[in-house]
């Protein structure tokens, strides 16, 4: 198994033994959709600190996902935050009509909204090489990323593990870098998008986890095994949806 995740997802692989994701079902598509739009305030408060270090506090983030703007904010910050929410409703309009897929059109089409003047090009992968600041990983030549993704995602789409492939399917494409920059905002984007379309709630990783995410981050990349991720990612969903605490309203 190790080595066909290997071949197929960019050197990536982890051991799947005794894996328990405890995400709540919500019955279907439709009633997990509405989970999410009823938390898009909070997951883009969450991921904007944690993915990028944006300092936006939560009601400056319900105020700009409302179209309105806040002082004390850099404008790229507040982009960031709009662009993201942006991005969440993109995904919400796909999972309505039924056309989101694990696949690099919808993961482009997701960072056209994303990283929409943020990133050097949107709405496509990169078309340059790129590093990775304080990692020794090299991600893949821009040449080779239409055939790392074809071979990826099909990988991922044909696991029978619906949340850990939703989990996987993040980490993957962190790794691979697909576009010059938003590549984790885009990631977590997808990541909740097939686990909403399979029924279950999204998650998030909380800002106060944000240095342990990035110290295993780091490690994930310059190692490919994403064991540690994924076992970081048990301890988020349970964070998620403790009875005390519980960072997504149901």
């Amino acid at each position: 198994m190790k080595s066909d995740m290997k071949d197929n997802l960019n050197g990536m692989f982890w051991e799947t033994a005794g894996r328990n994701f405890n995400i709540p079902h919500a019955g279907n598509t439709q009633n997990a959709v509405r989970v999410f739009q009823k938390n898009i305030a909070p997951i883009t408060w969450h991921c904007m600190t944690t993915l990028e270090g944006n300092p936006t506090t939560l009601p400056q983030t319900e105020t700009i996902l409302k179209g309105q703007s806040v002082s004390g904010i850099r404008i790229d910050q507040l982009m960031q935050v709009k662009n993201y929410g942006d991005g969440a409703k993109k995904l919400v309009e796909l999972l309505s009509e039924g056309t989101f897929a694990l696949d690099a059109q919808t993961a482009s089409i997701l960072h056209g909204y994303v990283g929409k003047e943020d990133a050097l090009t949107w709405g496509k992968f990169r078309d340059s090489d790129i590093a990775i600041g304080g990692v020794e990983y090299i991600p893949p030549s821009h040449e080779k990323l239409p055939r790392i993704a074809e071979k990826g995602f099909a990988f991922l789409r044909h696991m029978a593990e619906a949340k850990e492939s939703a989990i996987a399917a993040f980490l993957f494409m962190s790794r691979s870098q697909f576009f010059h920059d938003a590549n984790k905002r885009t990631a977590s984007l997808m990541m909740n998008g097939l686990l909403l379309q399979r029924g279950y709630y999204p998650i998030t990783v909380m800002n106060e986890d944000s240095e342990e995410f990035h110290t295993r981050l780091s490690r994930f990349y310059n190692s490919g095994d994403a064991t540690d991720m994924m076992e970081f990612f048990e301890k988020a969903v349970e964070k998620n949806y403790q009875p005390q605490g519980c960072s997504v309203e149901r």
